[in-house]
Formats: C-alpha cells, structure tokens, sequence
C-alpha cells in the first residue's frame, strides 16, 4: 500500500439539454494501491467542494463524491449500472450506461450516458490524466 501523491488533470465535459459544458481544474491526487487501486483528491464543483474517491478495479471503477452532494456511481463498459443522487434538492435514481472505460497507469477516461425514469439526461466524458502524460 502507498500513498504516494501527484498532480492530475480533471477534464470533465457534458451535453446537457443540447448544451455542450466543459470543466478542467488542477488537482493533487493521493495513490493508494490495496487489492484494488484508489485515487483520492477534492474536486470543486460550483463553488463547493468535494471529497472524491475512485476505486479502479480490473474491469470497473466506482466514484463516490461526498460533501454539497453525495453519490457512488459505478462504471462497467457496456452495462447499465443503478445508482442515487443526493442533494440539497433531494434524493434522485438514476441509471448510467458506459459507453467507453479506459484504465491506465497514468489516465482513466469515462465515457457515459446517464438516465432518470428512463429519459436520457445527457451524455458525459470524464478524463483524469497525471500532468506531463
């Protein structure tokens, strides 16, 4: 087990409703290698900041955000994943289905479609890259 700790690039972009968004933003991100591998860091999301934990397995990785908001989402390319949403606006059920998952040493990239109540909400690319890749 290591704890070792690196700067990464979050890039995270998303369509919305038919509106394309785009957020990047410089993090420190703490490696923890136990049976799975771990990436910790604290993301800012409008204003608010929260506690991000990966968990990368061989052929899946799960987020969980806590703070302003709380969720575990669970990525397995090609399949559709159940998971909650919790904000200061409630408790919302949605489903997500990877599309792409790409797991390296030094890069994950998700891409994915997210679901409430069968309605595509939209569709979302989350990059992590340690600096200098």
């Amino acid at each position: 087990m290591k704890g070792e700790t690196s700067k990464f690039l979050l890039t995270q972009n998303f369509r919305v409703g038919g509106e394309d968004r785009s957020f990047a933003q410089k993090i420190e991100v703490t490696e923890i290698e136990k049976r799975d591998r771990y990436l910790k860091y604290r993301e800012d999301m409008e204003g608010h900041r929260l506690d991000v934990v990966l968990r990368i397995g061989d052929d899946f990785i799960k987020i969980q955000r806590s703070g302003i908001v709380s969720m575990k989402f669970t990525f397995v390319e090609g399949e559709m994943t159940d998971t909650f949403y919790e904000s200061a606006a409630g408790r919302h059920h949605f489903k997500l289905y990877t599309k792409a998952l790409l797991i390296e040493s030094d890069r994950v990239i998700i891409e994915y479609d997210l679901y409430e109540q069968g309605q595509l909400l939209g569709n979302y690319h989350y990059k992590l890259e340690r600096e200098g890749y």
